[in-house]
């Protein structure tokens, strides 16, 4: 531990002449020439160094600390205090603490008020006696201090951690960094929660900081998984790492020992202090009854599994612990009620009723799509024009597995950056098989997809859970032990890959932590099969993958790289099965008076909804109803349904299959693009994140509507589109002049989408090409088509 003098300025004149009267007191013997003093210095607990500012210090608390050197030879810790205040035995153990933790060693600890000067051996705490003032006695003394046996440092450190605010929030800041430090790394790095550099704001992180400046004790952050809670515990760490009014201390529930024992053990790592978890509680209420500013406990992932943690916390945020100390947890929205109710119902739980403060972290709004999008950049990736309309890519996890696939490396072509599709692709599931390379991790994920996927035939299931199991790769427990033993769902537990928790529903299930990982097993398992199956029946085959698919998050892409899993094979190309999925074209369904239809809302839970005959319809949520406008204008109107299979198809598309034809071959992809791209409405998931505001359209009464070209490429098919058109470029440049004569003004439509973005993208080769196809063929052709569609 050494001190490094941070400055050599003279400070204030009226603390100056105090430093220097007791000095003189003190060390009549030393020559003033030759002395030296430091109202500013740093040392250093563990990795965490603490700088101490004489003049600041001694304004705000009225005491400073001062280093003494004689010809930079350590003399003495000066513990000033202001005039008139009396000293006590604290003013010596904050001193004689000082002393044990600086290096090099300070012999002398002087403490005084300018009226009453004290002198200590900072070795034993005695006062300095000698026979006479004089610099062989302080030589003798030196000597003494370099022979003395190793001072409790523990005892030092506690005393500094309590006394002083200035000590211990420099110390926990510290302490914070470094448990975040060790859950940061590259982007290919992806069990590591956070990315080096790459955090950017959420609207939440404003809410609260403004809930705790209100005085909050207690605060609830609520979202789905993957949505981005951890790092919003990260960015408030980032938000107040200068803040006069809060500290905040990172701690992740997962760990399991308690929220006291995880304190005592980053208190133990980062500062070198090693204290219990006994000990931890006492700091605790120490701080929390102290002047100065409050401690916030940022627990991050706190389940109803965790029955230590919750009584820790329910003594937290009791009336032990005195206002300076709050409390800022993070949980699942599956499991907010069973952490805020009573378990027999009808009343709130003990950390039901002490919350007063729940925020809800939704996926990413405009707003902080658009600064996403610019950290991003600051990474050298851009996102696809497009990519804003994309629900998917509201969802901070997909934006984090994407940049893992597309992030540059440090140094490579710095003058160039990378793409990211704005559409997810196949190309997901692929860089998640290039990533992962662990067999067995693989095989254990693998029979985590097949219990998903036997979980989503279950009809026994409670509707919640199934309406979530859309959004988010979760499996019951008792469904994965009949697929993994105990011991390896506990491995993966205490890995991280998965996350336990009682469901809303009362189901205790697992939440999967790589999806990505998980998509490309659940491909794997689905294509085991495949071709045989569907030369036995390809009808019972199609409607299958599609009843099972279309009830999983990623089902469409799943479903499609199944069948390029299975095309690899050597058994052959399902194409019974793929016509079937082409006679599966999506339906318009008018919407009557009356009917009732179900959806998942994030972070709320399951709604009903009944449409009534004004457009309007009454939402069911949570026992209560809830009456939902129509737009203006709007009437019923209808919805299109059963698109699933066609979105399948859009990703397989996307994909250069080959089938041989006697001595020559044709071009699967090239076929379904030509299909599947003359669909007359937009051919998109439905989401409710983009919703209220919509996709840009052109709608024609009669044949329906096509994706304007400022919206970007908003669709799957359209994506596949751009690939085949981007890549292979003037050799498929027949193929596309037959679609155009063909005048199907959906595929005209997506054709310019895909040309446009081609000539922004696009190689010095593609580039000038595509717009030689947009300026002699596609639009004018695309112009004719509109004009004979308003006929």
């Amino acid at each position: 531990m050494t001190a490094q003098q941070l400055t050599k300025t003279p400070t204030e004149a009226d603390l100056e002449a105090e430093i220097h009267g007791v000095i003189r007191k003190a060390f009549p013997w030393l020559p003033a020439e030759a002395i030296r003093h430091q109202t500013k210095f740093s040392f250093t607990f563990g990795h965490a160094t603490i700088e101490v500012d004489g003049v600041t210090d001694l304004q705000a608390e009225g005491r400073t600390d001062i280093l003494i050197r004689s010809n930079e030879i350590p003399v003495a810790i000066l513990e000033l205090k202001r005039k008139g205040l009396a000293l006590t035995s604290s003013d010596v153990d904050q001193g004689l603490s000082y002393a044990s933790v600086i290096r090099p060693r300070f012999p002398l600890v002087v403490v005084s008020n300018g009226d009453e000067t004290r002198i200590f051996e900072s070795y034993s705490g005695n006062l300095w006696q000698p026979a006479t003032s004089s610099e062989a006695e302080f030589s003798k003394l030196v000597a003494a201090t370099a022979q003395a046996a190793t001072t409790d440092v523990k005892n030092a450190v506690s005393t500094l951690m309590g006394s002083r605010s200035t000590v211990w929030v420099q110390a926990i800041r510290a302490a914070s960094e470094g448990a975040i430090e060790e859950l940061t790394g590259r982007w290919d790095e992806p069990m590591q929660p956070f990315v080096r550099n790459y955090l950017f704001p959420r609207k939440a992180s404003a809410i609260i900081a403004a809930e705790l400046t209100r005085g909050r004790r207690f605060v609830l952050i609520e979202g789905a998984p993957l949505v981005g809670k951890s790092s919003l515990m990260r960015e408030m760490i980032h938000r107040t790492v200068t803040s006069p009014d809060f500290t905040v201390l990172f701690l992740v529930a997962d760990e399991g020992a308690g929220i006291f024992q995880a304190i005592a053990d980053i208190l133990s790592t980062s500062l070198s202090w090693p204290v219990t978890a006994d000990e931890a509680r006492t700091w605790l209420r120490s701080v929390s009854r102290a002047n100065g500013p409050s401690l916030v406990l940022a627990v991050d992932g706190v389940g109803p599994e965790h029955v230590r943690l919750r009584r820790e916390l329910e003594d937290l945020s009791s009336s032990v612990f005195g206002s300076q100390l709050r409390l800022l947890v993070t949980v699942d929205d599956a499991v907010t009620t069973t952490l805020i109710e009573h378990p027999r119902g009808r009343q709130a739980s003990t950390l039901g009723r002490r919350i007063d403060g729940r925020i809800e972290l939704a996926p990413l709004d405009d707003d902080e799509f658009e600064l996403a999008a610019q950290t991003l950049w600051e990474h050298r990736m851009a996102i696809m024009h497009g990519g804003h309309s994309s629900a998917e890519l509201r969802v901070p996890w997909i934006l984090r597995a994407l940049g893992g696939r597309y992030a540059p490396e440090p140094g490579e072509q710095p003058d160039k950056a990378a793409v990211l599709p704005s559409q997810l692709s196949l190309g997901l599931i692929a860089h998640a098989r290039e990533r992962f390379k662990d067999e067995d991790l693989r095989r254990q994920f693998r029979e985590i997809a097949k219990a998903v996927l036997q979980d989503t035939e279950e009809k026994d299931r409670p509707i919640a859970l199934m309406l979530e199991s859309m959004a988010t790769f979760v499996v019951r427990r008792r469904t994965l032990l009949q697929f993994l033993a105990l011991s390896e769902i506990e491995s993966l537990l205490r890995m991280g890959y998965l996350k336990p928790s009682l469901h809303a529903s009362g189901e205790a299930v697992l939440f999967v932590r790589l999806p990505e990982l998980l998509a490309s097993e659940a491909s794997i398992v689905l294509a085991s099969g495949l071709v045989e199956r569907g030369r036995a029946d390809p009808a019972k085959t199609a409607l299958e993958m599609v009843s099972v698919t279309s009830r999983l998050p990623l089902g469409d892409i799943v479903a499609a790289h199944a069948f390029v899993d299975a095309i690899q094979g050597s058994t052959g190309v399902p194409l019974d099965v793929v016509a079937e999925l082409v006679q599966m074209a999506p339906k318009r369904t008018p919407i009557k008076p009356g009917m009732r239809a179900a959806m998942h809302v994030p972070g709320v839970g399951m709604m009903e909804m009944t449409f009534q005959a004004d457009g309007s319809f009454v939402g069911e949520l949570n026992g209560q109803s809830h009456t939902f406008a129509a737009d203006p204008g709007e009437g019923l109107g209808e919805l299109i349904g059963e698109s699933h299979a066609w979105l399948i198809l859009s990703h397989l598309a996307g994909q250069r299959i080959g089938i041989a034809r006697g001595s020559g071959a044709e071009r699967l992809d090239l076929a379904l693009l030509g299909e599947v791209g003359r669909c007359p409405h937009a051919l998109r998931r439905p989401d409710s994140i983009v919703e209220g505001r919509g996709v840009l359209t052109h709608s024609m009464a009669g044949y329906g509507e096509v994706v304007c070209h400022k919206a970007g490429i908003v669709e799957p098919i359209t994506f596949s589109l751009f690939r085949r058109v981007s890549e292979e470029g003037p050799d498929i440049e027949d193929w596309i002049r037959e679609v155009v004569h063909d005048g199907s003004l959906a595929m005209i439509a997506r054709l310019d989408i895909a040309l446009r973005e081609t000539a922004k993208l696009a190689d010095d080769i593609r580039r000038p090409w595509a717009e030689r196809m947009l300026a002699e063929l596609v639009t004018p052709a695309l112009n004719d088509a509109l004009q004979c569609t308003s006929e």
